[in-house]
């Protein structure tokens, strides 16, 4: 039994997986500090190397139709296999949000509020995402296309308002960083923004048609990883190499507009986008965890869980890291880490098992 009812369409997914993409621009900051201005490269062969994986997860979800990623776990590995799998995919959803809530509140008290309360910022963005995600997967869907265009729209307007300040010298050389530090760009990119899209396995269920799941889904992840190389373009022929000593280096660049003395100071607005964007990625993350859980327990409805764990997830905000240091360097080399098995091993391998024990068969009750 599924526990959602609602449906969405094939083009929906486009833009939902646009937005969710878009929603970690400002994680590429993580691999700035590496990658340096090589970062651009990095974002594309990000995107490259994982497309074989999230081609594995639309497969499972277009094998395993009207299906969700629970249900999926108890049918090809068994009740207490399969659920010992799902168990630890919903310990990666709740970590992962509660490190996205954690970005937001980092972001407000360092550049936009720093005089409001740390944990009220996170209770306050928690509260909405939690009723964002009660609102169901259709409600998220139907506004989409609102959060893609408010990005691409910031996105390109600050990019064209500070070309006139840019020296694409600032690119070169290329090719000059060690391999192990290109590799590790690579990594941190493919399991943050594209890797993360695993997640959609428990929302790909609710299409109502599967027929072009494959096209809108690449589409969407095209638009997510264009806006991103868009970013990382402005950024580092704004910055340069002193991109790396900065908290943010899309702030830092944003603040260099001034037009006539009249459009100045427009990183406030760039934090208002950047914190649309989030919002929308966590409320889909918050909507995979409590219908995950809730389908994990048998329960009928998700809507008990939704303020139980919007109040875990502020709690492991607020408590996981001591600040936005230890936050960038356990993510690098810890949280791409024990993620890696869930978005790179266990798809293919379950639709290597899916495939070889021809499921789902007669058994596809499970999903209706």
């Amino acid at each position: 039994m599924n526990i959602e009812k609602g449906k969405i369409s094939s083009s929906q997914i486009l833009f939902l997986l646009a937005g969710f993409v878009q929603g970690s621009v400002l994680l590429i900051d993580f691999t700035v500090g590496i990658t340096q201005q090589q970062t651009w490269m990095v974002i594309l062969a990000g995107l490259v190397i994982t497309a074989p994986f999230i081609l594995s997860y639309v497969a499972l979800a277009k094998r395993f139709n009207g299906m969700n990623l629970v249900q999926i776990n108890d049918m090809v590995y068994g009740r207490f296999l399969g659920k010992v799998l799902s168990a630890y995919y919903i310990f990666f959803l709740s970590m992962t949000l509660s490190f996205n809530i954690l970005d937001i509140g980092e972001l407000y008290v360092n550049f936009l509020m720093p005089d409001t309360p740390f944990i009220f910022l996170l209770a306050v963005f928690a509260t909405v995402c939690a009723y964002a995600a009660s609102k169901g997967i259709e409600a998220l869907a139907r506004v989409s296309h609102l959060f893609v265009i408010t990005g691409i729209f910031v996105i390109v307007s600050t990019f064209i308002l500070l070309i006139d300040q840019m020296d694409f010298s600032n690119f070169l050389p290329l090719f000059e960083l060690p391999f192990i530090k290109i590799f590790q760009g690579i990594h941190i990119l493919s399991a943050i923004p594209y890797g993360e899209t695993l997640v959609f396995l428990m929302i790909m269920g609710r299409l109502n048609n599967t027929g072009r799941m494959v096209k809108y889904t690449f589409g969407g992840l095209l638009i997510g990883a264009m806006s991103l190389f868009i970013v990382s373009i402005r950024n580092t022929a704004i910055l340069g190499k002193t991109q790396t000593i900065w908290t943010s280096a899309s702030f830092q660049s944003i603040r260099l507009i001034d037009i006539g003395t009249v459009l100045t100071r427009m990183d406030f607005l760039i934090g208002i986008a950047q914190t649309v964007l989030i919002f929308f990625k966590c409320s889909l993350f918050f909507y995979a965890l409590v219908t995950a859980l809730s389908q994990l327990f048998g329960l009928k409805s998700y809507l008990p869980l939704i303020l139980p764990l919007a109040g875990i997830e502020v709690i492991l905000a607020a408590t996981v890291f001591q600040s936005p240091v230890d936050h960038a360097m356990i993510t690098q080399n810890a949280g791409i880490i024990y993620s890696a098995p869930l978005m790179y091993v266990f798809p293919p391998l379950t639709l290597l098992i899916a495939k070889i024990r021809s499921l789902p068969g007669h058994e596809r009750g499970g999903g209706t």
